[in-house]
């Protein structure tokens, strides 16, 4: 069953886009983030800094508010230079370095400056923990191979000492594990973070979708359709209706597909030929033709059905089992004139026959013996037979009547009908002796 229309490749390029868009961006106030960790025992390092380095973070903290940004870099620069900056100070110029670069989108370089500022392993636990935050998400914008797998072991590192993290971590490596296939991985923390992200009021679009590509991938076809129905209730988008149509009816429950194509329909989601066409076979099979036929014509008049045989053909039999026959005759005639064969102006014949037109069944059943390859021949001289008995043209009836028996399945009907014709020849010739 395949609830994604697009490929696998679009989803994963989809998914690219939705992190970088959303998760990309995290504070680039000085400090960064405070994001909740577990207690570690003190420390006897040192965090305060020398009066120097002191003195030029101010400065930069100064060019930064006021978004001077690339002149707070020409300060910290010799700072990196220095040989016998204390473990502290460097770790702190690389950090503050590392969101200036981040501050004007120069994010492989912020990455590389937070990872020097890592290496450094001289900060206080929450710092490291938001720069190992903000790192993952820095790696996710730029999904490489490379890139995925240090991402991924960053936020592993800061699970292992956050303490009740929220909903957006557990998106983030979510979404990170999803871009390297690993959907079993994916699935728990796609999960946390719609069920966390729910109790906040938070949860939005991007999260059910992240959940639906999860559950599916991991063959939870029935956790992936309860999905789809809040995507289709709370997110109203063609997308997902087609998807849960399509679910239902691979499911074997073929009246909520109609249902969810009709509910589709309503709201004006319909807008290419197949989907037209396949709501009015479900309809026309539900035994609701009338609303099949008004389906259909409102395909046409859209301009999205296209005028092809198959088409009229369809509005014309809604219109036939909904009993409107005067209404069916203009859509069959065109599927007639469009066919390949000649076999729709027999049945376009057979219409104009029950509702008595005969000069125009004979015309339909001329035009259908002209146009050829039928099914079955002998069945088009037995109906142009009948025509042409009911216009009184009982020459043209027999010899009509006379091909028609060379069909098995046509031979005794013709037979009876040359009987008519025999009792209507001699009925006349007996006026005419009469009159004389």
């Amino acid at each position: 069953m395949t609830f994604i229309l697009d490929t696998e490749k679009s989803k994963l390029a989809r998914l690219a886009t939705l992190i970088g868009m959303l998760l990309l961006i995290f504070s680039l106030a000085i400090g960064g983030p405070a994001l909740a960790a577990k207690k570690k025992k003190s420390s006897r390092k040192n965090f305060i800094p020398s009066e120097i380095t002191a003195r030029k973070l101010l400065k930069v903290f100064e060019l930064a508010d006021e978004e001077k940004y690339q002149e707070a870099l020409d300060v910290l620069e010799p700072l990196t230079r220095k040989k016998k900056l204390k473990k502290y100070d460097k770790a702190k110029v690389y950090e503050t370095r590392g969101y200036m670069f981040a501050a004007l989108e120069r994010y492989d370089d912020a990455r590389k400056s937070f990872e020097k500022a890592l290496e450094q392993d001289y900060l206080p636990d929450s710092s490291i923990e938001s720069l190992k935050y903000g790192l993952a998400q820095l790696y996710l914008a730029d999904p490489t191979p490379e890139n995925l797998d240090r991402s991924i072991a960053l936020l592993n590192e800061w699970f292992e000492n956050a303490e009740n993290p929220g909903y957006q971590p557990h998106f983030l490596l979510a979404a990170a594990y999803a871009q390297q296939d690993a959907w079993d991985k994916a699935l728990p923390h796609a999960r946390i973070a719609v069920e966390k992200a729910e109790t906040q009021g938070k949860v939005t679009e991007q999260f059910y979708g992240l959940l639906l590509a999860m559950e599916f991938q991991n063959g939870n076809l029935m956790e992936s359709l309860e999905v789809l129905k809040i995507l289709a209730s709370r997110y109203p988008k063609k997308q997902y209706y087609m998807q849960l149509a399509y679910a239902y009816s691979n499911m074997g429950d073929d009246d909520r597909a109609m249902a969810t194509l009709q509910l589709a329909y309503s709201l004006d989601f319909l807008d290419r030929d197949r989907e037209f066409s396949q709501l009015a076979q479900r309809l026309l099979f539900a035994e609701v033709p009338w609303q099949a036929a008004k389906v259909m014509m409102a395909g046409f008049e859209k301009g999205v059905l296209e005028e092809t045989a198959d088409n009229y053909e369809l509005l014309a039999n809604s219109l036939l089992h909904a009993r409107e026959y005067d209404k069916a005759l203009e859509p069959l005639s065109k599927a007639a004139e469009m066919s390949e064969d000649g076999d729709l102006y027999i049945r376009l014949a057979q219409v104009h026959l029950e509702i008595e037109n005969w000069k125009d069944a004979r015309t339909a059943l001329e035009a259908a013996i002209d146009k050829g390859d039928l099914r079955e021949e002998s069945r088009a001289q037995l109906l142009l037979g009948i025509s042409n008995y009911n216009e009184k043209r009982y020459k043209s009836a027999r010899r009509a009547f006379n091909l028609a028996l060379k069909g098995d399945n046509t031979a005794d009907s013709a037979r009876k009908w040359l009987k008519h014709v025999d009792r209507a020849d001699a009925e006349a010739a007996a006026a005419s002796t009469t009159e004389g």
